[in-house]
């Protein structure tokens, strides 16, 4: 588990490297493209710490509900998360920070109930969040270009594949 966290820093501190070394080089022309490349590897770990959290949820494995709020919490902290200048993006931001806070909380606790609650609350702001960046602010395409999160060591066995009927 600490490779993983130790991947999502890496990656984190890449992405802000990157985002830098292109404001530094060229100016405004390259901010943009070191913009995405940030964004799209935040998206990327972002979407790592959920997969935690529903393995969590499905395992009934609490420490890993915790884990994946945690780490969502950090990442919503980053300052490589640069926030947009936009009321209702920074409402969604705020919101994706309260709830990986309670859900890291309830996973403490052991409710699973709860935790279940408030990770579709989560998703609803990400769901939220996406539509108003794509059709709003026209910073994401309508295409996910995400990568699959990598295969999570958690401790949630692996389901086998269907078989043929």
């Amino acid at each position: 588990m600490r490779s993983i966290s130790m991947g999502i820093g890496t990656a984190l501190l890449l992405a802000g490297a990157l985002s830098l070394r292109g404001a530094e080089r060229n100016g405004a022309a390259e901010k943009p493209v070191a913009s995405q490349t940030a964004n799209a590897a935040i998206m990327r770990a972002k979407l790592a710490s959920t997969q935690k959290i529903v393995e969590g949820l499905l395992a009934n494995d609490f420490a890993l509900i915790e884990r994946g709020g945690d780490e969502l919490d950090r990442i919503g902290h980053s300052e490589a998360w640069a926030a947009a200048e936009d009321q209702v993006y920074a409402h969604y931001r705020n919101e994706l920070q309260r709830q990986a806070v309670k859900i890291s909380r309830l996973g403490q606790e052991r409710n699973l109930d709860g935790a279940s609650y408030a990770y579709m609350h989560l998703l609803t702001a990400c769901i939220g969040c996406h539509s108003h960046c794509r059709d709003v602010l026209h910073v994401a395409t309508r295409i996910p270009r995400l990568e699959a999160p990598p295969k999570s060591t958690g401790s949630a066995t692996t389901v086998p594949p269907a078989r043929e009927p």
